[in-house]
Formats: C-alpha cells, sequence, structure tokens
C-alpha cells in the first residue's frame, strides 16, 4: 500500500516536474563513445616535422569526429625494439610507422594486420612499381608505403667544377664513379672527400650499401640465398674495401655525420634519399630557394654488372597492429595520412618525400615540378626494388655490417669475410 502510493507521488512529481519545463529538469544525453586509435611514430619525435603531423592528425579528427588518434612519438633509433616489446607484450599501437625490416620482423610474429582485408584494391594499384613490394611477406602485405625515400646519388657541382669536372655530368657507371673519385680526390683539398659511405656499426649503413651491393648485378639474402662469396658480391666488397683505402670516404663517420659534411662541401657524393634537400638546407641556410639546385643534384645509382640503374625501395612505410579493434577506421586514418591534400602539401612534400601514390605526380604536378623531385619521379622511384627482407634480417644485418666493418675498417681479406659471412648466415637459416 505505501510502496503504492510512493510510486504514485512520483509519477505526479516528474509530470509537474516536466509541465514546468525543460530547465527545470536537466536532461543527460550520453555522449558518443570516442575511438582512439593509438599511432606510433618517429617523425612526430622530430622537431622539422612534428607540428605537419599533426596538422594531419588533427584534419583527421575534425573530418571524423567520433575518432580520436592518440599520437605516441618515439625516436627512430628506439621504434623498431619498442614496437617488438609493445606487440609482444600485447598492448601494442593500432597504427605504426615503419622502415626497412620491420614489417617482416612484426608481421613474421603475427603483429601485423594483412593490409590486403582492408585497402581498396584501387588504391593498391596506384602505388607505385616496387613500393608493395617492399611491404609483403609470404603474400599478405604488412605495410604500405607512406612517402617515397629510396637512394639516389647526389654530387655537389661546385665541388665538380672546381676538381675539374663538368658539374652537370655525374657518373653513370661504375667505372665513371671510380675516375671520378680519382680526380675529386686528385684536385679538391685534403679534408673534402670524393664520397660518403657509412662505414659504422648502425643498421642503416647496411641500408646506405645495399644499393651498391645491387648494381654489381648481386643478389645475396633474395630468394633464400645466402652465399656472400659469389664473384659480384665480392666485387662489391672490395669496391667498398678501395674506396676506404684510397681515402676516398670518411672512415667511421654515421650517415648524420656524413650529411653535416656534405653540408659544409667537405663530401661531393653520396645516397641519400629525396629528403636530402631539407636536411642540407636545415644543416646551410644558405642552400634557401635556387641555391640548392645550383650546388646539388641527384640521380640514379651508377649502373654496374646488373646493367640497368638499381636502387633499394628505401620507404616509410605504414601498418596497422593485428590486435586493433578498429581496423577499417585504422585503415581509413592511413588513407588519409597517404594521400589526402592536406598530407602531400603540409607534410609529405614539404619534408622532401615524393607521394606514395602515382596519380599524385598528376594531381599535385605544380608541388613537384623542382629538379629534385623530376629526378625521382622520372629515374629514381623506376630503378627501385624491394628489399632482401624476412623475420631474420634484423640479426642477419648484423653479421653483414661486421663483414663490411672488417673489410673497410680493419682491412681483412674481402673473401675470408664473406666465407665468415656466409657461415654465419647458413648457421642463422638453418641451412
Amino acid at each position: 500500500m505505501y510502496r503504492f502510493k510512493f510510486v504514485v507521488s512520483s509519477v505526479i512529481i516528474v509530470l509537474l516536474l516536466v509541465a514546468m519545463g525543460s530547465q527545470a529538469l536537466p536532461v543527460r544525453v550520453q555522449a558518443q563513445e570516442q575511438i582512439v586509435l593509438r599511432f606510433a611514430n618517429w617523425v612526430s619525435a622530430e622537431e622539422a616535422s612534428r607540428a605537419r603531423v599533426q596538422k594531419v592528425i588533427d584534419a583527421f579528427q575534425a573530418e571524423n569526429p567520433g575518432v580520436t588518434i592518440e599520437n605516441i612519438p618515439i625516436p627512430f633509433d628506439q621504434v623498431r625494439q619498442q614496437l617488438i616489446t609493445m606487440s609482444a607484450g600485447g598492448n601494442p599501437p593500432d597504427i605504426m610507422l615503419l622502415n626497412g625490416a620491420w614489417p617482416y620482423e612484426l608481421g613474421g610474429m603475427g603483429a601485423l594486420l594483412d593490409l590486403n582485408t582492408v585497402a581498396p584494391p584501387e588504391y593498391l594499384a596506384d602505388n607505385w612499381e616496387g613500393g608493395l613490394q617492399a611491404g609483403t611477406y609470404e603474400g599478405k602485405l604488412y605495410a604500405v608505403p607512406q612517402g617515397m625515400t629510396p637512394h639516389g646519388l647526389w654530387w655537389n657541382k661546385k665541388l665538380f667544377e672546381q676538381a675539374g669536372l663538368d658539374p652537370n655530368k655525374p657518373p653513370r657507371t661504375m667505372e665513371e664513379l671510380n675516375q671520378v673519385m680519382a680526380t675529386l680526390k686528385a684536385n679538391l683539398p685534403e679534408d673534402v672527400y670524393a664520397i660518403g659511405i657509412d662505414t659504422t656499426k648502425i643498421d642503416y649503413a647496411l641500408t646506405g650499401f645495399w644499393p651498391w651491393i645491387l648494381t654489381t648485378g648481386a643478389r645475396p639474402m633474395y630468394n633464400g640465398d645466402y652465399d656472400f662469396t659469389k664473384p659480384e658480391v665480392v666485387e662489391a666488397f672490395k669496391w667498398l674495401q678501395m674506396v676506404a683505402k684510397e681515402g676516398y670516404t670518411p672512415i667511421g663517420q654515421q650517415i648524420k655525420e656524413e650529411r653535416e659534411l656534405m653540408a659544409k662541401d667537405r663530401i661531393a657524393m653520396k645516397l641519400d634519399g629525396p629528403y636530402f634537400v631539407g636536411i642540407l638546407r636545415s644543416l646551410n641556410p644558405a642552400l634557401e630557394g635556387q641555391a640548392f639546385y645550383d650546388t646539388f643534384a641527384v640521380t640514379t645509382v651508377p649502373v654496374g654488372g646488373n646493367g640497368e640503374p638499381v636502387t633499394l625501395a628505401d620507404l616509410h612505410q605504414i601498418g596497422i597492429s593485428s590486435q586493433t579493434e578498429h581496423p577499417d577506421i585504422a585503415w581509413k586514418f592511413i588513407e588519409f595520412f597517404c594521400s589526402s591534400d592536406i598530407a602531400v602539401r603540409e607534410y609529405i612534400v614539404p619534408m622532401g618525400m615524393i607521394p606514395p601514390l602515382k596519380s599524385a605526380a598528376e594531381k599535385y604536378a605544380d608541388l613537384l615540378s623542382d629538379p629534385v623531385s623530376q629526378a625521382y619521379l622520372n629515374e629514381i622511384l623506376p630503378s627501385m626494388i624491394g628489399g632482401p627482407y624476412d623475420p631474420q634480417y634484423g640479426a642477419a644485418a648484423q653479421f653483414i655490417i661486421q663483414a663490411m666493418q672488417e673489410v673497410a675498417v680493419a682491412g681483412a681479406p674481402v673473401e675470408t669475410a664473406l666465407q665468415n659471412l656466409t657461415q654465419n648466415l647458413k648457421i642463422l637459416y638453418r641451412q
């Protein structure tokens, strides 16, 4: 009886409050659930690119108000290990910026989604040849290109002219390259080097040396071939030893230090990516505007036994965690980050990368009309091939870098170093 009276009284009170107007009874509307995607990358950890990346993220969030992109900046030299650790621990980022063999290592441990399951076929078909190859392992696409950054041969036109060489004629073959290095060495000051080749123990030293291996026609590590004693491979390592012995390259200088020397007119040639423009300008403000193109230019890797130009598809790539709860939305962000107008205009091109889709070359022709972009579009991108990557590549790379050190720094016999390297790789791959 009392319960019935209480219920009736409560209903009457509510009706009276409603009749008094909406202000008397605040209505609580449940907010739509916000989807949060974590994006791990190194570009947000770098001062030059941090604000540009955030601008793209902000634009995506504005178009997708139900989605928040949590930006996770990680220094480049820590990214690989942190991604492996986070994925193995069950707490991976949803979206990951990747490089080199990382898609294969993470994909091999089941940490990455096969992007064939979320990416539209027309998007994949629009990629540069060799671009998707760099992220594909055993039929699964673990990463797509975010920016095209393969290495070409950069040269300092003013140093060429100072040495009596034609500043507009870079070496096109390995034979010409050897002649040019000798001329530069003979005619430039003693503290100026003909070429920069990283001979340190960092992983990227091997990335920079791969094009020199490939141009001989050698393909070690490809298709399960771990024999580094073949004549073409021996030729590449003997060339490396010659360059070091003749003093053509500074010994023990990492890529960062080589870039600094290049900006100071102390290295005449170097393999590097299209972002080299921004890097050199940041190191030497006098290179702004046309001054850069008056001093530097880029072309394909010189032709060796391969018979045609070839370079490694060293790219900025991007992938999705296999543990994400929102793969379709993660792909939507990737497509925006790689191909939206704001991404191309505010981040990709200004940071010195070539857009990853072929259609962008026509759509953004106004942004890609400079000599460097044209050299990449017409010469260098068509010459790139994917790397010899697999889940064990990280361990294999350490053995190859050790052999590079023995040959270039210690001056060890090339054949002996490569025999030891081959033996170590066959043990690693259980052959």
